[in-house]
């Protein structure tokens, strides 16, 4: 490197999912405060070869970086690893398809396969949690040395909570209705509850998938864009937030939650007890009994609501964009000092 600036060029091909979308966007934010210049690129022609270092932040589903990265005899590459879902999960929990379950452990193998052989071209791994990296570890073949965790953070000013907001009637859940996401469990377990209780059960989902719901007593879908206000405000409003998903390489609409004073009622599987850190009611996934249950303790009982409320909103000051910028930009110098 010729200068204090590390020249970064950064990989936004097509087809990045909406999360990832987001991660990119507030990382990429503060990464000029810790002296790194981003050089957007989106094939093999616009590659920056000059760079110091490259990144790809789209590695989602146990994907390997595209060819044309692995191919190049440029500057080293970082990859962003989301996680590996599709080989960590049944068939029939990631695709939701009898054609899925019949061919996932191909599919899981072939993905495998093609890390084993993308390993000597990648320089080192950015893992989004600590559970990622385990994974990453077990399923790249990565040395846990080259791979660096660094934690999402949350926008602190689009999400807050305000003070003496009383909670509506309703529990929220927010997906992209993927089978992991776990909906329909949801909806059966609110099923129970509302058998005994006048609550109500909103659900935001993609268009594909509100008519599977559509309906049903006391559910109430919303679909299309909301902005981030409108997203706020469901979270600061609801009595709780149910995000109990079979698989997260992390989990940021817990952290979200917590930052609006919504209580979470998560999973205790993959990352989301890991961003949780505790201040969440933690339920086997697969459970439909204890999800009713913990959303009937949540409903009767406002007092430990409240406190819950506190405790969440005490955890997600552990992160912040800043700070995940700062451990993106250690982890990229790290690659491009060393090659590592």
């Amino acid at each position: 490197m010729t200068s204090t600036e590390l020249q970064v060029g950064v990989y936004q091909g097509p087809e990045i999912p909406q999360s990832f979308q987001v991660y990119a966007r507030n990382v990429s934010k503060y990464l000029p405060d810790q002296a790194v210049r981003l050089v957007p690129f989106a094939d093999k022609r616009s590659l920056p070869k000059f760079a110091d270092v490259l990144w790809d932040v789209r590695s989602g589903g146990g994907n390997a970086p595209p060819d044309f990265l692995l191919e190049h005899a440029g500057p080293p590459l970082v990859v962003t690893v989301h996680g590996f879902a599709p080989m960590t999960l049944s068939g029939w929990e990631y695709f939701g398809t009898a054609k899925g379950m019949f061919m996932s452990g191909r599919y899981a193998r072939q993905k495998r396969a093609r890390w084993q052989e993308a390993l000597a071209s990648v320089s080192a791994l950015i893992a989004v949690s600590a559970y990622v990296k385990e994974e990453a570890t077990r399923y790249t073949g990565m040395p846990p040395d080259k791979i660096h965790v660094c934690h999402h953070g949350v926008d602190h000013e689009a999400f807050m909570a305000y003070p003496h907001v009383v909670p509506g009637n309703y529990f929220l859940h927010i997906s992209n209705a993927e089978p992991r996401k776990n909906v329909a469990r949801i909806v059966r377990a609110f099923a129970r509850l509302k058998l005994k209780n006048n609550v109500e059960l909103v659900l935001k989902l993609p268009e594909f998938a509100a008519n599977r719901y559509a309906g049903l007593d006391g559910v109430r879908i919303i679909t299309g864009l909301l902005s981030t206000e409108e997203l706020a405000e469901l979270y600061r409003n609801a009595l709780a937030f149910l995000f109990p998903s079979l698989y997260e390489g992390f989990g940021l609409p817990i952290l979200e939650a917590m930052a609006c004073g919504c209580p979470v009622i998560t999973s205790n599987v993959s990352a989301c007890p890991e961003v949780a850190g505790g201040a969440a009611l933690t339920i086997d996934p697969r459970d439909e009994e204890a999800l009713t249950e913990a959303m009937s303790v949540t409903y009767r009982d406002r007092q430990l609501n409240t406190e819950r409320r506190d405790i969440g909103l005490r955890r997600v000051k552990d992160f912040s964009w800043m700070a995940s910028a700062k451990c993106h930009a250690d982890a990229l110098r790290t690659a491009a000092r060393t090659g590592s």
